[in-house]
């Protein structure tokens, strides 16, 4: 044997498919691959709910803000007259027929439960005896709050009634059934102007505050400030949207300083109009009130939507249309509360 071939047979053999991968080496190398990639769309869906609900939070604080604010800063400039008018009131509607000539959307369909399924003025008390606000539910249209207050004009500050009221129509036209707009709840916030409140009076429950259709003026219409208006809104009195519920207690001071509830006084309390010369506690100038407002998640609102349009089944968890309507809308909803205290007094 010559020495190359003693050289070559020291050298290793060469196999079939140097360079390569085997098929054992390419599925474990897949397999990687789609781990990797599934644990990365994982932590980036849930990067992008975080920031989902991060907005929606943020959202709903600002608008929860803009409302309790304007409130408070109307409540701050309520008016009190010594006279037979009323001039403040608060009702809480239950039931769809109540709400004719409101500018609602009451069809087709299902809608926010009536009838007892959305009225809880009083809660029970929790367990150390204490009724929260935080559980109480206003019925169909939230509380319908009407006040007279001074509200700044440019010719200066004159007496004018103010109304807030959740209002169910769709987003832009008239709330008929055929309108394809997404409907939405909303909170509307009513200011006659001057002129019209003086000529309307200074009682909120004069049939001048009423309307005699339930088709509402447009958002570009400068029929916004009328007296009708405080029964049916204009889309030009939107004030936040997405509102599932909005409603208020009202308190004085006993002798000693304690807070005395005076609206509501009962569960069934759902009418509550102050006279200006009515010796009656629930008549008195209220110097302290709790304001709820619950705001919807515009994905909550969507699903809300989809429930009262039948594009959805209820599922068999729930016992009743109403329990899976108000289950979304706690799931997808902010309860925003805020104590105001009504600095002037009475005289």
């Amino acid at each position: 044997m010559t020495k190359q071939h003693e050289i070559a047979g020291l050298l290793p053999r060469r196999s079939l498919g140097v360079g390569g991968f085997t098929l054992l080496e390419l599925m474990v190398a897949v397999i990687i691959t789609l781990v990797l990639a599934g644990l990365m769309l994982t932590v980036t869906i849930n990067v992008l709910n975080l920031w989902r609900r991060s907005q929606a939070r943020h959202t709903q604080a600002v608008t929860a803000k803009q409302v309790l604010d304007l409130l408070e800063r109307d409540l701050q400039s309520a008016v009190y007259r010594r006279d037979a008018s009323r001039w403040l009131a608060a009702d809480v509607i239950d039931s769809p027929g109540g709400l004719a000539n409101h500018g609602w959307l009451t069809g087709p369909g299902f809608i926010k439960p009536a009838n007892g399924g959305s009225l809880r003025l009083l809660p029970p008390p929790d367990a150390i005896g204490v009724e929260r606000l935080g559980e109480a539910r206003f019925g169909l249209s939230g509380q319908w709050l009407r006040f007279v207050a001074t509200n700044l004009e440019s010719g200066g500050s004159l007496p004018t009634v103010i109304a807030y009221q959740v209002v169910r129509r769709p987003v832009a036209g008239n709330p008929v059934a055929s309108n394809p707009a997404p409907v939405r709840y909303s909170l509307y916030r009513s200011a006659v102007g001057i002129d019209d409140t003086f000529a309307s009076g200074y009682d909120v429950t004069a049939s001048a505050y009423g309307s005699t259709n339930n088709t509402p003026s447009s958002a570009l219409s400068t029929a916004y400030r009328q007296s009708r208006n405080v029964t049916n809104p204009s889309h030009a009195n939107l004030l936040a949207s997405n509102v599932a519920d909005f409603g208020c207690w009202l308190y004085v001071r006993d002798l000693a300083g304690a807070l005395v509830r005076i609206y509501p006084v009962a569960a069934g309390d759902l009418s509550h109009q102050a006279i200006g010369n009515s010796a009656a506690n629930d008549s008195r100038f209220p110097e302290v009130a709790d304001v709820l407002v619950r705001i919807l998640s515009e994905e909550g609102a969507t699903l809300v939507e989809a429930i009262e349009t039948d594009r959805v089944s209820r599922p068999a968890t729930y016992g009743s249309d109403a329990d899976w309507w108000w289950s979304v809308v706690e799931a997808n909803s902010m309860v925003f509360i805020r104590r105001i205290e009504i600095k002037g007094a009475a005289p």
